[in-house]
């Protein structure tokens, strides 16, 4: 029995044998899986085992789709037997809503390389031998992938697979501390005695915060209840053998599927139940909560109406399990924030279906360095300290009521807010704000300017937050406007070697002593890792400013870099706030509260200086997102409030207006600049994404130079291009295809009416060199083919005059 081990996985469930699984296939066999119980306690083991491919992102199809290829292999095993069938799945709809939103997943499905496909009423009837309409259903969707499986045959049969290769599998073995030693190494402590592990990767499910925990980490998983029932043996079943497809009744809120000679009915029909607040209990392993047998009622005598089978059947069992949650109901998956050689695997609520993507991603990590898919939306770092429990029970809670609801763009949660905010906060909500959540802060999204009676009315057309935004954009345009950027991601590099380090981790040249570079910092294979605005204060010091959900992981990203180097990193910096004062009105409003020079030649584009402006000190740079004239505010959040008072002061004579988050990334589409998120990320190089630019071929040592190297010899294989949407109708979604001559020949990034020019515009990908500058295509929306041409991304002041003034 090892003493040692190259990497530890904690927790024997599917995502832990999952893992343990890649990682042998991958070469990486000095391997040992440790589980307090029996293999796939916990949530495993009582899992529906339902294999969805029906998602609403291409990270979720993807995963669904690499899930059920792999099972159907490796249920051809015979010396690994995995009951697993393939039966395919519809999805009904009952409201018009519902019905675009399936018709958007088509396109989604269209452009990641899937093939969802929306059905009629009778088409469902004729699919399902056992499901009928009514009057109330419009259509559905077919998802032709998805089966289920035995979720403890499974997660035996990669157990199995791995120890085959060389892994090691001990169960009934707890762990019950982590230690680091300086070597970066882990000393994992059982009740048989400590192993040592080069990498540890918790995949304990519901107990992924306990594992955290004895490493000094929080993670903010919790576990709610999910119920789902099985029928007493129906006749017509034991009759009829054939397989049909499993519905999902998203507006009814139930799944019901075959399982044997009955039939398996799951409801998400009630809210989100957290339980174990202080802690999962050390001997929940193969247990269940009590059964809810009300509450299981109305979903059944619902979901009777359609398949009228169900009203025959009795109840042999209710199955009501822990099912593990992040706050935002995705997996926490990848590096652990702050520390060396630990990865997270957990609160992954779609357990068996995803993790598959898990063990690969994992083993990618672990062998390359990096991933295949962006897996950012899944980075555990996107919760800070921030996520306490309660919050992360309050907003898993919502997100379970909402398991099966519309998702729609701009829907707000409010569970479990605010948790952090400025100093302004209640000032901007008595002006109007309609705040939102972004990594923790609290943000204008817009200002009700109008008193709208809904404010949160939700649709994928018209919406009340396009009217204000549209104001908020043309006073910008026409006058200024003043935005609070809570939460903008800070890092301060000072020391002796600050600029060597910082010159080997940017792609592009440092910018001298007081003017500002916007830099990219790629991945060994030359991908985008993230983007940084660097400010040059002085010789050896630097303020660098990045996307707010990025924080961690590039904090993480900058720590790696850095190493022994004689600089200081450091999270944050003194001018912790910030205020954008945007328009071309921003000069003449500033200038009159500083005797600094604010002119054209005495604070010019790009540049940085440490000013007062009425009275107050801050880092003024002469940047914009927004692509007018403008200065981001940097100040300490003691001073925010009598600074925003005193422009907003001043710029009453100048027409000023408070804008927020929708406006921002309205003008900024309209300009055609990147969003580190939507537009780049780690699936994409400098030349895809016409970024280019902002390489310095001459620097030979910057992380990525070789990778970068290989790709200028070659034609990218992405070009990213803007897109003016001729045709009317409602603004189409991220992900939707864009076609040219019947075929898909890319996909949208980001899309927004660009309220400054009228104009419906997109930013998106394109397979490089199929579209001409001016060119038409089509864009997919919701099922309709509109209309598109495309221009050069800068539709909105392509000669940067406005910018530069």
């Amino acid at each position: 029995m090892r003493n040692h081990a190259q990497v530890v996985v904690i927790g024997g469930g599917a995502v832990g044998a999952a893992i343990l699984y890649h990682l042998a296939k991958a070469g990486i066999t000095d391997t040992v899986l440790l589980e307090k119980n029996e293999l796939t306690a916990g949530s495993t083991w009582h899992a529906a085992g339902n294999i969805p491919t029906y998602a609403n992102s291409w990270l979720g199809m993807r995963a669904g789709n690499y899930a059920w290829q792999l099972y159907k292999e490796l249920a051809k095993n015979p010396d690994a037997p995995i009951t697993y069938r393939h039966t395919s799945a519809i999805w009904p709809a009952h409201t018009q809503e519902r019905m675009q939103l399936f018709q958007h997943l088509c396109g989604v499905s269209r452009s990641a390389g899937f093939d969802l496909a929306m059905l009629d009423p009778t088409e469902i009837e004729q699919m399902h031998p056992y499901w009928k309409a009514d009057d109330t259903v419009l259509g559905g969707i077919l998802d032709p992938y998805e089966g289920d499986i035995d979720p403890s045959q499974l997660t035996q049969a990669l157990a199995k697979h791995a120890r085959a290769m060389g892994a090691e599998v001990r169960r009934f073995t707890p762990v019950t501390g982590l230690r680091q030693r300086p070597s970066g190494e882990w000393e994992v402590e059982t009740p048989t005695g400590t192993l040592v592990a080069g990498t540890v990767i918790n995949a304990a499910g519901s107990n992924g915060a306990r594992i955290a925990a004895m490493a000094g980490m929080q993670v903010p998983v919790v576990t709610l209840e999910h119920q789902y029932m099985v029928t007493s043996p129906l006749a017509a079943l034991e009759e009829d053998t054939a397989v049909f497809p499993l519905i999902r009744d998203p507006d009814i809120r139930f799944y019901l599927r075959r399982e044997r000679n009955a039939l398996l009915l799951g409801s998400y029909a009630h809210e989100g139940r957290p339980v174990w607040q202080n802690g999962v209990p050390q001997d929940f392993d193969h247990q269940l909560f009590a059964d809810d047998i009300d509450g299981m009622i109305a979903v059944f005598e619902a979901a009777a109406s359609h398949v009228p089978l169900l009203a025959k059947a009795g109840a042999q069992r209710f199955v009501n399990g822990p099912i593990p949650y992040a706050p935002d109901a995705l997996p926490l998956i990848g590096p652990a924030a702050g520390v060396r050689n630990f990865y997270h695997a957990t609160g992954v609520q779609i357990g068996i279906t995803q993790s598959a993507a898990i063990g690969k991603a994992m083993a990618e990590w672990l062998t390359a360095g990096e991933t295949e898919w962006d897996l950012s939306a899944w980075d555990p770092r996107r919760f800070g300290s921030w996520a306490t429990q309660d919050y992360a029970s309050a907003r898993a809670s919502e997100h379970y009521d909402l398991q099966y609801a519309i998702p729609y763009p701009h829907r707000i949660m409010d569970s479990g807010r605010p948790v952090n905010q400025t100093p302004l906060y209640e000032l901007l909500a008595q002006q109007g704000a309609v705040f939102g959540q972004i990594g923790g802060w609290e943000r204008a999204f817009w200002f009700n300017h109008d008193q709208a009676s809904d404010v949160h009315a939700l649709s994928f057309g018209h919406e009340p937050w396009q009217d204000a935004v549209r104001v908020e954009c043309e006073t910008v345009r026409d006058h200024v406007g003043v935005m609070d950027h809570g939460g903008f991601t800070k890092f301060t590099l000072e020391g002796p070697e600050a600029a060597k380090v910082l010159d080997r981790v940017v792609c592009g040249t440092l910018p001298p002593v007081g003017c500002v570079r916007l830099s990219y910092m790629l991945t060994p294979l030359g991908h985008i890792w993230s983007e940084a605005t660097i400010a040059r204060l002085a010789e050896d010091k630097f303020l660098l400013c990045g996307p707010t959900m990025a924080v961690d992981r590039d904090f993480d990203w900058l720590s790696a870099a850095l190493g022994e180097a004689d600089a200081t990193l450091t999270k944050g910096y003194s001018q912790d706030g910030a205020l954008l004062v945007m328009g071309p009105n921003s000069r003449d409003l500033l200038q009159s509260l500083t005797s600094a020079d604010l002119s054209a030649s005495g604070a010019r584009w790009m540049s940085v200086t440490e000013i007062e402006i009425a009275g107050v000190p801050v880092t003024a740079m002469r940047v914009s997102y927004v692509g007018e004239l403008g200065w981001e505010l940097h100040v300490a959040s003691a001073n925010l409030t009598s600074l925003y008072h005193a422009i907003w002061q001043a710029g009453i004579a100048h027409g000023i207006c408070n804008f927020g988050s929708y406006s921002l990334n309205a003008m900024r589409i309209e300009k055609g600049y990147h969003g580190w998120g939507a537009d780049i990320g780690t699936e994409y190089t400098l030349f895809d994404a016409g970024l280019s630019r902002f390489a310095n071929m001459a620097k030979v040592d910057f992380a990525g130079h070789t990778a970068v190297v290989q790709q200028a010899k070659q034609q990218a294989d992405w070009a990213f291009i803007g897109l003016e949407i001729d045709d009317p109708g409602p603004e189409p979604l991220p992900s939707d295809p864009i076609i040219l001559e019947d075929r898909v020949i890319g996909y949208l990034t980001s899309i927004s009416m660009g309220y400054r020019t009228g104009k419906l515009l997109a930013l998106g990908y394109v397979e490089n060199g199929t579209l001409e500058m001016g060119g038409t295509c089509f864009v997919q929306a919701f099922a309709e083919m509109r209309a598109a041409t495309r221009h050069s991304h800068h539709v909105y002041d392509p000669g940067h005059d406005r910018l530069r003034s």
